[in-house]
């Protein structure tokens, strides 16, 4: 029987699983770490810290095959997009990674917007935003010159966890047309944009698709992790593109919804999809005649953690048990969850979340509540923007953390007004690391035969709930209107809190 190890390079912790040919989970484990933020605005991370991760939760692993690692036939990577890992001659880290919620390239965004003109739609295709790799690297050429100068490689999250695992620099379409630095119609890094920044093109790596292979575990990798030296690794992908797969959207008209560190609808397509404008990016999927439309937001599932964190609350059950005793609406609270600036339909470094509406009647279940349909608002904006654009929604797979809560589905049904499928597996973006090397393995033939095969869905779907919709409605409508009677004030306020 193969078994087939995804590993995940979340924001928030790294989980692996090892599954079956059928699906079926054999062994799961996570690690969780920290978002770095050593000034307002900031947020880096250590990547060995993610490698740390990854050989914990091995042993954890480990224990659960019985002690024998060597079951594992071939491993598949998922990982959080559009951060920058720098790395030196020696191949070791420059300086901690900037990841995707950074908020200090504001400058070098409107910079970059100015300089590239119509090269934006016409090459990249995308909406220059902070916290991705193009702004990141002009960051680090102003501000850090003498550490720019010693990089060799960049590479995303995932790939570095790879690198160390098989000694190959290598990355996906998925994740290179997320970069700013790609041509996606060329399918290649885009040299015009690399002259126009000054950015060395030597630096960057080969790709290829997501199941095509990044070479196999290497005899440190295999002393480093026990796992089995000459394992076959494939490249996977960007962790919504593998969410998709692990959640069986993968053909045209197929959507998702996922409520994670940052939130995102993405929709598959059949050809990219240029809506710079409207703040929407169109990415490369599991291969180079792939793609998807995605609308997201910053902080998702992570202003519920910086909320929980500040209340000290840490009982999801309690949690939602109290929520669920709230009314739709929050008595008159609304979250604007802007933690580290906004992307989508209001791409924004500079601006800052806020409460509106509170009282001395204002509880944690009413705060807790509140940043729930705060984030799902933002999430329905994104929905909204995709819908402007001529795409058809009638249904979602709701993925993510936000899929586990079960008033928090039924909020996301009511609001975006759908009703919602759930999978079985909840871990749907390291799942689809697990398929993808299932297909690069070549157990199945396509993502499609392995979709097939390996994802199931729950027998019930979250149904809108009418009332609580005509309800949301007007909540949402008065949440689009604070933002535009207040973002001066919150941009003002937010740079305020920026100075040194």
């Amino acid at each position: 029987m193969p078994c087939f190890l995804g590993i995940d390079v979340g924001t928030s912790s790294l989980k692996t699983l090892v599954v079956n040919e059928r699906g079926t989970v054999l062994a799961a484990a996570s690690a969780p770490y920290n978002i770095i933020c050593p000034k307002n605005g900031y947020s880096e991370q250590d990547p060995d810290t993610w490698w740390a991760a990854f050989i914990e939760n091995l042993a954890k692993i480990r224990i659960q095959l019985d002690g024998d690692l060597s079951r594992i036939d071939c491993i598949g990577f998922s990982g959080q997009m559009h951060g920058t890992v720098t790395l030196d001659k020696d191949l070791r880290p420059l300086r901690p990674a900037i990841i995707h919620c950074d908020a200090r390239t504001g400058t070098e965004v409107r910079e970059l917007n100015e300089m590239l003109g119509e090269d934006i739609k016409k090459i990249l295709m995308n909406p220059v935003g902070s916290g991705i790799m193009l702004p990141s690297l002009v960051w680090l050429k102003k501000n850090e010159p003498q550490l720019f100068e010693k990089i060799r490689y960049v590479l995303l999250p995932k790939d570095y966890v790879r690198f160390r695992l098989t000694g190959e620099i290598m990355t996906d379409y998925s994740d290179a047309s997320a970069t700013l630095l790609f041509d996606l119609k060329q399918g290649c890094w885009a040299r015009s944009i690399l002259k126009k920044t000054g950015i060395p093109g030597d630096i960057f790596p080969r790709y290829g698709d997501s199941a095509d292979s990044a070479g196999y575990v290497s005899k440190s990798g295999s002393a480093e992790t026990g796992l089995k030296e000459g394992a076959k690794v494939i490249l996977g992908g960007a962790d919504q593109i593998m969410q998709s797969i692990g959640s069986g959207s993968i053909r045209p008209g197929q959507a998702t919804v996922n409520i994670g560190s940052g939130g995102q609808v993405c929709i598959q397509t059949k050809q990219p999809f240029e809506s710079v404008h409207l703040g929407l990016n169109t990415f490369n999927g599991f291969s180079h005649d792939r793609w998807y439309v995605m609308g997201a937001t910053t902080s998702s599932g992570s202003s519920l953690k910086w909320l929980n964190g500040i209340l000290q609350q840490d009982d999801y059950e309690e949690m939602n048990a109290e929520v669920e005793t709230i009314r739709p609406g929050s008595d008159g609270l609304i979250f604007l969850p802007y933690l580290s600036g906004e992307r989508c339909p209001r791409l924004n470094p500079d601006i800052s979340g806020v409460f509106w509406g509170l009282s001395y009647r204002t509880d944690r279940g009413r705060m807790t509540r509140a940043v729930m349909e705060g984030v799902t608002f933002a999430l329905r904006s994104c929905l909204d923007t995709c819908r402007a654009s001529g795409m058809k929604v009638r249904s979602l797979i709701a993925n993510g953390g936000g899929s586990r809560s079960r008033p928090w589905l039924q909020m996301q049904a009511d609001i975006f007004q759908v009703p919602l499928k759930i999978t079985v597996q909840k871990e749907q973006a390291v799942f689809g690391a697990a398929i993808s090397a299932a297909v690069g393995y070549g157990y199945f033939k396509s993502f499609e035969e392995a979709c097939a095969q390996m994802v199931r869905y729950q027998a019930v779907q979250i149904e809108p709930n009418p009332v609580s919709s005509q309800i949301y409605e007007e909540y949402y409508q008065l949440y689009l209107n604070l933002y535009d009677s207040g973002q001066k004030n919150l941009e003002a306020v937010t740079r305020m809190g920026r100075r040194s």
